[in-house]
C-alpha cells in the first residue's frame, strides 16, 4: 500500500459498502461474546490489490492493560457504542497498522440478518 493510500477514506468505504455484513456479523458476535469490535484484516495478494479475509472479532479482557496501552481510544469506543444500533470497526493493514472508528447505518444491528 502506497504512503498516499487514504486509510480513512477506506475504513469509511468499507463500512458503506458492506454494512449489511458488519452490522449482521456484530450482532450475532455481541449475542456470544458481548461487546467487541469487528476486525477486517486487508491481506495483499500476489498482484496488485488486497484479497478477501473473514470477519473477525475483538473483545477485551484486562480492561485494565486496555484502558492505557496502545489501543485505550479502541477500548473506549467498544465500552461506549450502543450494540443495538452501531458496530466498532477495526480495518488491519498488512503493514501492521490499524484504523478503527464507530459506525450507524441501517438496517441497525440488531435488525440485520
Amino acid at each position: 500500500m502506497s504512503d498516499a493510500f487514504d486509510r480513512e477514506a477506506f475504513i469509511d468505504d468499507f463500512a458503506r459498502s458492506r454494512w449489511p455484513t458488519l452490522a449482521k456479523h456484530a450482532w450475532r458476535m455481541y449475542g456470544e461474546r458481548g461487546r467487541g469490535a469487528v476486525v477486517y484484516p486487508v491481506q495483499e495478494k500476489a498482484g496488485n490489490g488486497s484479497e478477501r479475509a473473514p470477519l473477525r472479532y475483538l473483545t477485551f479482557t484486562d480492561t485494565e492493560a486496555a484502558q492505557s496501552g496502545p489501543f485505550s481510544m479502541l477500548h473506549h469506543f467498544v465500552e461506549t457504542y450502543d450494540p443495538e444500533t452501531q458496530v466498532v470497526l477495526v480495518v488491519q493493514f498488512p503493514d501492521e497498522s490499524t484504523v478503527f472508528d464507530v459506525y450507524e447505518n441501517s438496517p441497525p444491528p440488531r435488525e440485520a440478518e
